[in-house]
């Protein structure tokens, strides 16, 4: 028995060193696909570069919604190797999208060992952008990250990618909007031509092909989207009106992306104020084609006397967060 009890720390010490022979065998073939198929894992990385509470929040809630929306089979999750293939098939037809599946595809495959915040970062993005651009009837829709989060905006990410709960924004990106690029971009094509109020051939980089499915909601909701909505792409619309008369949301001379304004979730009564306030521009600004200057000019009149509301206009003036 003595005998026994004097072998068995070396026993254990055997016991623990074969157990830290498997995790470290294990933790060396994890990769990056491993920690963003796994929720937990994420969190702990994101943490390791200073990115916690509300803000690592926000990113898993990203990651979940682009895996969700580019893996649309009911409520299962992929595993790493399933959500891997499935972004090496995505069809990429346009440079960009391509240059992003490949720079994702090979930061998939770098093991634990040698990640750094950037590489993080970086695959965040491309998961977010490939997802907005070939998610499956999915109600997320991307957004601009420095417009949401500055604290992400200052770690590299690009986009947010929100699930939008309002029911006429969910039906249009759902039910309407095409999940193919090229049918989305013959989509807004169409509609604008229908409505007359801009051609995107000629909107030079007004538009990113990221921004397309923002345009494509806007378009949707002006045909279907509830009286509020449709009020506030009325401001919109005379906010996109040059001196001849003419509307048009996508024009150079005029350059804004007010029609983002709906990638987000906005309650009624932000609509509203919107829809006010864009009326006002509209309307101290009939024979300008260029709207930015009465844009801001209304509102630091409205902010002069809040040194809060001036610092936010600022903020709107330097993030070009939605005049050009």
């Amino acid at each position: 028995m003595k005998k026994w009890n004097r072998s068995l720390p070396k026993i254990l010490g055997v016991v623990a060193l074969s157990c830290s022979l498997q995790f470290s065998a294990s933790a060396s073939s994890i990769k990056l696909i491993d920690i963003l198929a796994n929720e937990s894992g994420l969190g702990q990385y994101l943490s390791k570069f200073g990115i916690r509470g509300s803000s690592a929040t926000q990113v898993k809630s990203y990651v979940n919604n682009s895996i969700a929306s580019l893996y649309k089979f009911g409520s299962a999750k992929p595993s790493a190797a399933t959500l891997r293939r499935h972004v090496a098939n995505l069809p990429t037809t346009s440079s960009k999208d391509k240059r992003y599946k490949d720079a994702l595809l090979k930061l998939l495959a770098k093991p634990e060992s040698e990640l750094t915040e950037a590489d993080i970062v970086n695959s965040i993005n491309s998961l977010i952008y490939l997802a907005n651009r070939h998610g499956k009837n999915s109600a997320a829709v991307l957004a601009c990250t420095a417009c949401v989060s500055e604290s992400l905006s200052a770690k590299g990410f690009k986009f947010t990618l929100e699930t939008m709960n309002n029911s006429k924004s969910k039906e249009v990106l759902t039910k309407i909007l095409p999940s193919n690029p090229r049918s989305l971009t013959n989509y807004i094509n169409t509609k604008l031509a229908k409505h007359k109020i801009g051609d995107l051939s000629k909107s030079g980089k007004l538009v990113a092909s990221e921004e397309e499915k923002a345009l494509g909601l806007f378009l949707g909701l002006k045909e279907v989207g509830s009286k509020d909505q449709r009020d506030l792409i009325r401001a919109i619309e005379s906010v996109s009106t040059n001196s001849a008369g003419k509307i048009n949301i996508v024009d150079t001379a005029n350059p804004h992306k007010l029609w983002k304004l709906f990638s987000e979730d906005i309650s009624e009564s932000e609509m509203e104020g919107w829809t006010k306030l864009l009326d006002e521009v509209a309307a101290n600004s009939k024979g300008v084609d260029k709207k930015r200057d009465v844009f801001f000019e209304i509102l630091e009149k409205r902010a002069k006397d809040s040194p809060e509301l001036q610092d936010r206009v600022q903020i709107l003036k330097n993030k070009n967060c939605f005049f050009q």
